[in-house]
Order: C-alpha cells, then sequence, then structure tokens
C-alpha cells in the first residue's frame, strides 16, 4: 500500500530502498547497517513507527487472537473471519468500531461484540453525551457494546473459545481482535543509546539527544506526548525538514489533536479539547451544546476566554472546515457565542 508510484521516488531525487530493514544505527560514528552491510549519514531520520500493542492477557498464546496494524494482518483477520461465528473486539477506539463495522458488512451473520474498558466509546475523542449517541447507531447495527470491560484471561485450550474480564464477566468468541493502540518501535534508538521514554525523545526541532538524528511522526515523543494519528506526524515532518536543510523554521510546538472521518457509518469531527472530564479541572472552560430534535446529530463547542479551544461535530459534516479552523487559529466567537446552543445555527 504505497502513497506514491514508484516513479515519484526518482522525480523527486528520493532513493527508495525496499525490503531494507536497518539492523543497527551508531550515532558515534554516523552509519547504519543494512543486511551486515554499514553506509553514513550526515543527518538521519527516524520514522520507523509503532507496533500495535497486545496487553499481558492470562491464556496467552492461542490461535485466532489478531491485531490489526498492517495489510498482512487484514488479510489474515479476513481468512479467520469467514469461518467465525462470534468476534470479540478489545479496544472501543477508532480503530476498533471500524474494525467491527468492516466485519458487520464483509460477513453476514457475524455475532459481534466490542468491549471497551472506559465508561465510553472513543475516550479520546467524544465526551459522554456524544458517546451515548454513537453507541445507539452501533448497537442498532447489530454490534453489542460493553464498556467498562477489561479483558483478564482469554479462554480456550489452543484455539480461543472466548474471554473472561476482570468482573468475572465472560464473553464467547472464537475470533478476538486486540485493538488496544500502539507503542512506538524503540529497539534502534534504544541500541543506539539515543534518549527514549515512551517514545524517542525529540527536542522542537524534533533533533534527538544526538543532534544529527532527528525523530518524527508515531515514535517520536515531544513534550511528554506520543500521537499516534497523521496530523502530528505531518507538521513534524515540515519543521524537521527545514532544520535538517538549515533553513528558518519555527520550533515545533506541538498539533491540535484532530480526526475528521466516518465511525461505523456517522460523520464525526473531534478537535482539540473535548472531553467533559476537561471541565472539571479547568473552570475557565465553557462547553456548549446543541442536539438536533432527533437526537442524531450532536454539536459541542469548548470556549476558553472567548476563543474556541475545542468540537465535536457528530452525525453531520456541516461548518466542519469552518469550526476546524477557528479551534486552530484560535479565533474570537464572543460575536456569535450566544447561537452556538442552537442546533440549526451556521457559522459565519
Amino acid at each position: 500500500m504505497l502513497f506514491f508510484p514508484s516513479e515519484w521516488y526518482e522525480k523527486n531525487r528520493i532513493g527508495l530502498h525496499l525490503g531494507s530493514k536497518v539492523e543497527r544505527i551508531d550515532p558515534a560514528t554516523k552509519t547504519y547497517t543494512v543486511k551486515g552491510e554499514s553506509a553514513r549519514f550526515d543527518r538521519l531520520v527516524l520514522a520507523n513507527g509503532a507496533s500495535a500493542f497486545i496487553p499481558s492477557l492470562k491464556g496467552l498464546p492461542k490461535s485466532n487472537i489478531f491485531t490489526l496494524r498492517t495489510l498482512e494482518d487484514a488479510k489474515n483477520i479476513m481468512a479467520a473471519a469467514g469461518k467465525a461465528k462470534r468476534v470479540a473486539i478489545i479496544g472501543g477506539g477508532l480503530l476498533g468500531l471500524e474494525t467491527a463495522r468492516a466485519l458487520a458488512t464483509g460477513f453476514k451473520g457475524l455475532d459481534l461484540t466490542v468491549l471497551e474498558y472506559a465508561e465510553h466509546l472513543l475516550m479520546r475523542q467524544l465526551d459522554h453525551e456524544g458517546a451515548t449517541i454513537l453507541r445507539r447507531w452501533v448497537e442498532a447495527g447489530g454490534t453489542k457494546v460493553v464498556t467498562k470491560a477489561e479483558t483478564e484471561e482469554l479462554l480456550g485450550d489452543g484455539a480461543v473459545t472466548g474471554l473472561r474480564l476482570k468482573d468475572d464477566r465472560t464473553v464467547e468468541a472464537d475470533l478476538v481482535i486486540v485493538s488496544a493502540g500502539a507503542r512506538p518501535n524503540l529497539g534502534l534508538a534504544r541500541e543506539a543509546g539515543l534518549k527514549v521514554n515512551r517514545g524517542v525523545v525529540v527536542d522542537g526541532s524534533l533533533r534527538t539527544s544526538h543532534p544529527d538524528v532527528f525523530a518524527l511522526g508515531d515514535v517520536a515523543e515531544f513534550d511528554g506526548k506520543t500521537w499516534g494519528i497523521i496530523p502530528p506526524a505531518l507538521d513534524q515532518a515540515r519543521v524537521a525538514a527545514k532544520k535538517i536543510l538549515g533553513l528558518d523554521s519555527a520550533d515545533y510546538k506541538g498539533t491540535v489533536p484532530s480526526n475528521t472521518l466516518k465511525v461505523m457509518g456517522i460523520d464525526l469531527t473531534s478537535i482539540g479539547v473535548v472531553g467533559g472530564e476537561h471541565g472539571a479541572k479547568d473552570p475557565t472552560l465553557q462547553e456548549i451544546w446543541a442536539t438536533s430534535a432527533d437526537g442524531n446529530v450532536y454539536r459541542k463547542f469548548v470556549v476558553k476566554e472567548g476563543r474556541m479551544v475545542g468540537a465535536i461535530l457528530l452525525g453531520t459534516k456541516k461548518d466542519v472546515n469552518k469550526v476546524s479552523k477557528l479551534v486552530r487559529e484560535g479565533a474570537p466567537v464572543d460575536a456569535f457565542k450566544d447561537r452556538l446552543s442552537d442546533p440549526g445555527f451556521s457559522f459565519p
């Protein structure tokens, strides 16, 4: 699954070497090793991503336990799903829900259950009210949702037959997909002596603890945070490229978290500060809600000191670009703030 055709790399003076796993990097000698052969670098960028995370569950290993990170993973899940009757998906985040929808669409008659350890679905992207609407939508499509569900053990002898939760509830399943997030691939950086924490630690220039080695994307940690979504990787790449070339560039300051996509067939945009829990921690945040008469469209706006700092648009694409721009730019909204609670309000 390539972003660009092969000729694009040649046209842009990029040497592309597929099937060439880097085995070692040595910042002291400024060399990297591939297939036992070493080569030198002037600057090196670690953009080697993350890998799917499987928690330490009792009962591992077993057959028919999958993660979804690569095309090969998807093919393996498709092959197993054709023989399955009951599927349990551990994780009610974006990937878990989209996996459930893909299986429901592609394999009729599957018994699907999504297990989420938190209080509601999409804890990072939705508040309680929005998650309630989404859950109703998901369950109307035939997928069961179990929240506050922390998996303790995978059941079965050899092949999985189900799982047991920490509160002793059990769920039958002959196929389990673990969608519990990802962890940065830290092996190369750690062995090279670079500073690592949750990710490879970088500064505002995207430099690691060695001035000629940079890191960005899923593998990088900036200001104590790893991201795992595309917008920060793109922002970081632009900064790192200019720093490597010696061009003037502002330092990386972080990225406003943003997702615009369909979840289980319902449109969702979540940007900036959105969780209800933030209001309790920061009394300067004002939360404004608007729900359509039929309950299928939910909009929430978070305002701080007269500026919009977060928003949720669920069940609608209307005003997505305008709202996203307001949050990213921190533009004042006092002129129309009193109208944000009107479900029919259109942004100027």
